[in-house]
């Protein structure tokens, strides 16, 4: 079963590089989620500013950095097409590649060359690929502060189908999207930052098409 880390595209590299991690593009710790100043008084003003900005990504692309709870690292390439389409292409050596095209998440591992599947629907990744999003109708609020000039939202999944937390990291005042904590079951937290992000641009769709494992296309090919 996929977990939560898994579903998030956030699993750690099959080879983790033990390395220190690369300049840090927040004010926040690699290690844990910082601490903040206090809860936030304008709460409706706030969600409804990243109401307001997540609705509005269309397109998107960025480098990411993965920092697991060992310490180690892994970079690669995020595309972002809305609504309910993303893509993770990790540098190598990590094999893994991790596709949502709308309706499935799938985590490629082209070394073994197997793929996993898990509705997108039951991962966290519909709140951020959800055709019209509403934080407070879709999910459980368990704080929301701020801190430097950014606002530190964390969430659960109010069915309680997935353990753990989500931190999102938005800064302030446009509400882009810079990082996510999360935070597993056992408490082991994981950080992912975007950098060098670009929006609205035009992208191939077949970014997002979940390829078949090989077995597959060659038992077609043979018919």
């Amino acid at each position: 079963m996929i977990t939560l880390l898994a579903s998030l595209a956030l699993l750690q590299a099959t080879d983790p590089v033990p390395t220190d991690p690369p300049s840090e593009p927040t004010e926040a710790s690699s290690e844990a989620p910082p601490e903040t100043s206090g809860p936030v008084t304008d709460r409706d003003q706030v969600l409804a500013g990243i109401n307001t900005y997540l609705n509005s990504v269309d397109t998107l692309q960025s480098r990411f950095i993965q920092i697991a709870p060992d310490g180690s690292f892994a970079e690669g390439d995020l595309a972002l097409s809305r609504p309910g389409r993303l893509r993770l292409d990790y540098d190598e050596p990590n094999p893994l590649r991790i596709i949502a095209d709308g309706t499935t998440v799938a985590v490629e591992d082209q070394a073994l060359e197997t793929i996993d599947r898990i509705p997108l629907r039951s991962t966290p990744l519909w709140w951020l690929l959800k055709p019209e999003i509403d934080i407070e109708s879709d999910a459980a609020i368990v704080s929301m502060e701020r801190e430097f000039g950014f606002l530190y939202l964390t969430l659960r999944d109010p069915s309680q189908e997935m353990e753990g937390e989500i931190m999102f990291v938005f800064a302030e005042p446009s509400y882009e999207l810079r990082e996510w904590y999360v935070t597993d079951a056992l408490g082991e937290i994981t950080r992912v930052s975007l950098t060098g992000m670009q929006s609205g641009m035009r992208l191939n769709p077949r970014l997002f098409v979940i390829p078949e494992p090989e077995d597959r296309r060659n038992s077609r090919r043979g018919r």
